[in-house]
C-alpha cells in the first residue's frame, strides 16, 4: 500500500512541483512587499509618588502622637494603569499629531493611523512593576522617535493628571482650612470671655491629663474623618481603603466617647462628664481648641504639599533603558520565512495527493459492501418510520 501511494505521488510530481513553486513565489512576494521591520525597546519605571502617608506620619511624630496609617494619594497611577494609558486614544492622538504619523503610515484618517500605531506598539508590565515598551517600524529612526514620543507624552499626561488631582485636593483642603480657622477664632474668643468671667487660670493636673487624652483621641478621630471624606471624593463606595478608614473612624469615635462618658471597668483619668460644671465646660473648650489647632496645622501642611505638587515640573516617569536604535531587523529573517512557507506548501500538497491516491486506490471487500448496503437499508427504514410518526 505504501509503495502504491508513493508511486501515485511520484506520477503526479508535476502538480507537487507547481504547487510548491506557488507557495515559494507567494512567500517571496510577501517578503519583498513587507520589507524589514525594526524594533526599538525601552524600559520605564512608574513614578513613586509622595502620598499623604509620609507627611501625616511625620506630623504625628512631631506631635508625639501614635502613628496611624494614612491612605495613599487618590487615584495613584500604578504600573498597570500607566500601561493602559500608553494604549489610550488621547496619548495616541498626541503622538500621531506630533510626528505626523498619518503621512508616515500612509493612512487616510485618524482611526486608521491609531490602529496602525497600536499594531506596531507593544507594552508589558513586568512582575516587578516596570513597563517594557517596544515599537516596530520599517525605519529604525522612526521606531526610536515614536518610542521617545510615547515616553514624553506619558510623562506630560501623567503630570497633567497629577496637577488636576492636586488642584481638586487643594480646593478641598482650602475649604477645610477656612472652616477650622473660623472655628479657632470662635474658640479663642469664647475661652477668653470664660476665663475673665470665672477667673479660671489653671486646673488640676488630673483634669489636664483627661483633657490631653481626649484631645489626642479627638485629633485622631477628626483626621480619620478627613481622610475618609477624601477617599469618598476620589474612590467608589465599595473601595477597601474607604471601608478600612470608616472602620478606623468608628473605632476612634467609640474610644473618645469612653473618655468623655467614663468606663465602669476603671479609668486612669477622671471622665470629663464627672468634672464640676465649670471645670467641665473649661476642659471641653480647651480640648476643642487643642484639637482645632492641631487639625489646622495638619491641613496647612497638606495645603503646602498640594501647592508643591501643582508647581512640580520634574519628570515623573523614570527611564531605566532609553529607546535604542535597532541595527538588525526584528522577527524572523526573510530567507528562513521563505524556506518555512515553501516547506509547508510542499508537505501540504504531498499529503493531499497521497490522501487522494489512497481514496482512489482503496478496494472494498464483499463484506464491507454488504455491511454498507445493510447500513443504508437500516437508515432508510428509520427515516421512513420517523416520517410516519411525524406525519410528514
Amino acid at each position: 500500500m505504501f509503495f502504491r501511494i508513493l508511486n501515485y505521488v511520484v506520477q503526479r510530481r508535476r502538480i507537487v512541483g507547481w504547487v510548491t513553486l506557488a507557495f515559494f513565489l507567494a512567500a517571496l512576494a510577501f517578503a519583498l512587499v513587507s520589507g524589514n521591520m525594526y524594533e526599538s525597546h525601552a524600559l520605564l519605571l512608574p513614578p513613586v509618588e509622595e502620598g499623604t502617608e509620609g507627611v501625616l506620619a511625620a506630623w504625628m511624630t512631631k506631635l508625639n502622637l501614635p502613628s496611624i496609617v494614612a491612605p495613599g494619594s487618590a487615584g495613584e497611577a500604578s504600573a498597570a494603569i500607566l500601561g493602559d494609558i500608553l494604549g489610550s486614544r488621547r496619548l495616541g492622538e498626541m503622538i500621531i499629531d506630533t510626528l505626523s504619523l498619518g503621512e508616515h503610515f500612509k493612512t487616510s484618517n485618524l482611526d486608521e493611523a491609531l490602529d496602525e500605531l497600536r499594531a506596531r506598539t507593544s507594552t508589558t508590565v513586568t512582575s516587578t512593576g516596570l513597563i517594557a515598551l517596544s515599537v516596530r517600524d520599517k525605519d529604525p529612526r522612526y521606531a526610536v522617535r515614536i518610542a521617545e514620543a510615547y515616553i514624553t507624552g506619558l510623562d506630560s499626561l501623567n503630570r497633567f493628571l497629577q496637577r488636576s488631582r492636586a488642584e481638586q485636593l487643594q480646593q478641598f483642603v482650602s475649604a477645610q482650612l477656612d472652616t477650622y480657622g473660623a472655628e479657632l477664632q470662635r474658640l479663642r474668643s469664647e475661652i477668653s470671655r470664660f476665663q475673665e468671667k470665672h477667673n479660671i487660670v489653671n486646673i488640676d493636673e488630673q483634669v489636664r491629663g483627661s483633657i490631653d487624652v481626649a484631645a489626642e483621641l479627638k485629633v485622631r478621630t477628626i483626621i480619620a474623618e478627613i481622610e475618609r471624606d477624601l477617599l469618598r471624593e476620589f474612590t467608589n463606595a465599595n473601595a477597601g481603603e474607604l471601608r478600612r478608614k470608616t472602620a478606623e473612624y468608628n473605632s476612634l469615635a467609640r474610644q473618645l466617647r469612653g473618655i468623655v462618658n467614663g468606663d465602669s471597668a476603671g479609668a486612669v483619668f477622671i471622665p470629663l462628664k464627672r468634672l464640676p460644671e465649670l471645670a467641665q465646660r473649661y476642659a471641653s473648650m480647651q480640648a476643642e481648641l487643642a484639637v482645632g489647632e492641631r487639625v489646622y496645622s495638619y491641613l496647612s501642611e497638606r495645603f503646602e504639599e498640594t501647592q508643591m505638587q501643582k508647581a512640580r515640573t520634574t519628570p515623573v516617569v523614570q527611564v531605566v533603558d532609553a529607546p535604542n536604535l535597532p541595527e538588525e531587523a526584528a522577527g524572523m529573517s526573510k530567507p528562513l520565512l521563505i524556506a518555512i512557507v515553501t516547506a509547508i506548501g510542499f508537505i501540504w500538497i504531498v499529503a493531499m495527493v497521497a490522501w487522494w491516491g489512497w481514496v482512489r486506490s482503496r478496494e472494498k471487500s464483499s463484506d464491507e459492501e454488504r455491511a454498507l448496503v445493510e447500513l443504508e437499508a437500516s437508515f432508510r427504514g428509520d427515516i421512513t418510520r420517523l416520517r410516519r410518526k411525524l406525519k410528514l
